[in-house]
């Protein structure tokens, strides 16, 4: 194996944790850009190095990309429901690795792995998947060498389920009948290290369990050991809400409108991942109490 050096921009998120473990444990030097300095305390005994800079600031990335042979792209605008944020999806995933690929083209990195996302045909129109599509047609426009990891969706995204389980209401936006299968932090994380010397230009990863949105949920119940009702909303309701909202609060408005396209879409990739929706739902539910 060649030891690389590494530039890893989101390393605090639930797969770029995982990836920088896996990267460590190889043997790669890997320096590590994290937006916030409380962020970067919690992995700056794990990474080579550490660079602390919101790199959707323009040139808040100078210098970090030199050295390094591959710049791998873990940060993103998360698909919480957290109001703090206010930024777009595009004012933070385009903004933010468009300077990391300008700063990398002046450093002479040979490669850009970016963790993008699963196109689907009912939802790639959404602002949120247009951010991860104008990324990778830029990035295929630099002249670097590329892998995009396109997953369907992470587990970790589907945490506030647990939480609704244990109050025995389940929402599920559309008639629950979209097929889905999102994958572990880990298999995404397995995924973007296995490209880092070369590659296909797209990895989609979906994970082992293909299941319909009212399942997802119904696991959830059994997590907490709840029969629980299931609610279905009319994905109607989420669109208008994003229209309302675009002005007032755009993450918020990209992300209900994203909600109200993808869960009435089937978003199934092959099953590269093993880890099952099952087992995290049951850890997660264990270490918020137990049943």
């Amino acid at each position: 194996m060649t030891v690389q050096r590494i530039l890893l921009a989101g390393a605090t998120g639930a797969v770029g944790l995982e990836l920088l473990r896996l990267l460590r444990a190889r043997g790669h030097f890997v320096r590590t850009l994290s937006r916030a300095e409380a962020n970067a305390a919690r992995i700056c005994g794990l990474a080579s190095e550490v660079v602390v800079a919101d790199a959707a600031e323009p040139g808040a990335v100078a210098g970090a990309l030199d050295g390094i042979d591959v710049l791998v792209s873990c940060l993103g605008a998360n698909v919480s429901m957290s109001l703090r944020e206010r930024r777009s999806y595009h004012d933070v995933d385009v903004v933010a690795n468009t300077h990391l690929l300008e700063a990398a083209k002046r450093a002479g990195t040979r490669r850009f792995v970016y963790l993008s996302a699963h196109p689907g045909p009912g939802y790639a129109h959404t602002r949120y998947l247009s951010a991860h599509l104008q990324m990778e047609e830029l990035i295929r426009a630099s002249g670097i060498a590329f892998s995009f990891v396109r997953p369907t969706g992470i587990y970790t995204a589907l945490s506030d389920m647990i939480t609704m389980a244990r109050a025995g209401l389940g929402v599920v936006v559309g008639d629950g009948l979209a097929r889905t299968n999102p994958a572990h932090p880990v298999d995404v994380a397995e995924a973007l290290a296995e490209v880092l010397a070369g590659g296909p230009d797209v990895v989609p990863v979906g994970g082992p369990d293909v299941m319909t949105r009212d399942e997802v949920m119904r696991l959830a119940f059994d997590a907490v050991g709840k029969k629980g009702q299931i609610v279905h909303v009319p994905a109607g309701v989420f669109r208008a809400t994003s229209v309302l909202l675009a002005g007032f609060h755009p993450r918020l408005s990209d992300l209900l409108e994203f909600v109200a396209a993808v869960t009435a879409s089937d978003s199934v990739a092959p099953a590269r991942g093993t880890r099952p929706l099952r087992a995290w739902f049951a850890e997660v539910a264990s270490a918020r109490g137990g049943k």
